[in-house]
């Protein structure tokens, strides 16, 4: 019987350490990550010569959002910090999984005639081996539940990449657009200042041009500073140590897809991706698996041991020994009660986040719908009619029916009409990202 029972115990050590994953679960996030991302996750216990080629490969040509996610998440050390978290959550299922080692105590005794007398005991845990199956239950859950809250936190920050990529690309074309009409209004103002000289325009006229030169020589200031913050902003997310890393924008955001889902395709996908709600089934579950730990918390330490003891005569005795606590005082309420709120409070936020995933994607939807609308407006309706005013008032100077003013005028709209423009692919494109976010479950920054 006591053969059978050593038996028993190292069976359920060997089942318990042989299930814990040795990669700590990376490659499960490597593989959650890729099929919602379409990226890569490579943890590195530090940078190599490797990765720095990889990077400058990826930076050499043309920028993309999806080159831009591939570089940070293989090169920010912030990344590294997240999946460090699976390594803790492995030790911590480990340490559900193993058994309290025995304890031994020793007693001598003084004087001892014609033998010294001792006292050996070997003791353990029972509880401790009762609830070893149930603890393992409960450290997988827990496990499982980590692996989903890093792959979300990878996942976040992917997003974060993306949407600073965005914040980028708008900033270097508002710059150029800025300039634009900087240099539109300099040559105004400056043929202002001819004519007044000359005594052909009021000064009314004259300081209506310089005010719009000084204006656009802070609007272009003010774009420049914001592509400065981008710039730097991306940086961070890459990873990059050096202020003057160089990457090579495109000249315009991409094409918009040739359509958007729908709710109904929108709901299947959430069904099948969003991390928060397998986070919340699974701590759920944890906190299920914890009720019925805590109702043999008033036990505390049942103990059962062995003893051998030797007296003073040389007589030796061994036997079998047991400790239980005694619960008159402490019945285990509080842990009871504390494990059932647990529970309680696991279960309403599953239901919470249940009911506000179809109105955030909803939501997110109808900002993708706006913001493609909006795009499609200055595209198709307001651009080119600020382009054809451009030419009109070209045809009629040429005739010298309008002024060069007003056919400066006429191109400075339509350079904030293409401002407006960028403006709406940024949103639209930021959209789609909060979408995605929406999809998978993972919230903003």
């Amino acid at each position: 019987m006591k053969n059978t029972s050593l038996l028993l115990v190292f069976a359920l050590l060997a089942s318990s350490c042989a299930s814990i994953p040795r990669d700590a679960g990376v490659a499960d996030v490597q593989r959650a990550v890729s099929e919602r991302a379409m990226a890569n996750v490579e943890p590195e216990a530090t940078p190599s010569a490797t990765d720095d080629d990889r990077i400058r490969a990826l930076l050499q040509d043309e920028l993309t959002a999806d080159r831009a996610v591939a570089a940070g998440l293989m090169n920010n050390p912030r990344l590294q910090v997240i999946l460090a978290e699976l390594g803790i959550a492995r030790a911590e299922l480990i340490e559900a999984s193993t058994i309290r080692n025995p304890l031994f105590e020793m007693e001598l005794r003084f004087p001892g005639d014609p033998f010294h007398p001792y006292e050996l005991r070997l003791a353990q845990s029972l509880v401790d081996l009762i609830q070893l199956r149930r603890r393992r239950a409960i450290g997988r859950a827990e496990f499982d539940a980590a692996k989903l809250r890093v792959t979300g936190e990878v996942l976040r920050f992917a997003a974060g990449v993306r949407g600073d990529y965005y914040d980028l690309l708008a900033a270097s074309q508002h710059v150029a657009m800025s300039r634009t009409v900087f240099e539109a209004a300099k040559a105004a103002a400056e043929l202002a200042q001819r004519q007044h000289d000359a005594q052909n325009i009021t000064d009314l006229d004259l300081e209506t041009e310089q005010a719009q030169y000084e204006q656009a020589k802070i609007d272009l200031a003010r774009a420049e500073q914001r592509l400065v913050l981008a710039r730097e902003a991306l940086i961070r997310a890459l990873g990059l140590r050096q202020a003057s890393a160089e990457w090579r924008l495109p000249a315009a955001f991409p094409p918009l897809p040739p359509s958007e889902p729908d709710q109904t395709e929108l709901e299947r996908l959430a069904a099948a991706r969003r991390l928060d709600i397998e986070i919340a089934r699974r701590e759920v579950e944890v906190a299920q698996r914890r009720v019925p730990v805590a109702r043999l918390a008033a036990l505390g330490e049942v103990t059962g041991d062995v003893h051998l003891q030797r007296d003073a005569d040389g007589a030796r005795t061994v036997g079998p020994g047991i400790e239980l606590p005694i619960p008159i005082f402490n019945n285990g309420a509080a842990a009871r009660t504390r494990a059932e709120a647990q529970f309680l409070r696991a279960r309403h936020a599953l239901n919470a986040l249940l009911a506000e995933s179809s109105s955030q994607l909803r939501a997110a939807q109808s900002a993708v719908t706006e913001a493609r609308a909006r795009v499609e407006y200055f595209r198709e309706v307001l651009l080119p009619r600020r382009q054809r005013i451009v030419r009109l008032t070209q045809l009629e100077h040429n005739a010298m029916i309008a002024g060069i003013f007003q056919l400066l005028q006429a191109k400075q709209n339509e350079a904030e009409a293409h401002r407006d423009f960028i403006d709406a692919q940024r949103d639209y494109w930021t959209a789609r990202n909060d979408l995605d976010r929406a999809l998978n479950g993972v919230g903003g920054h």
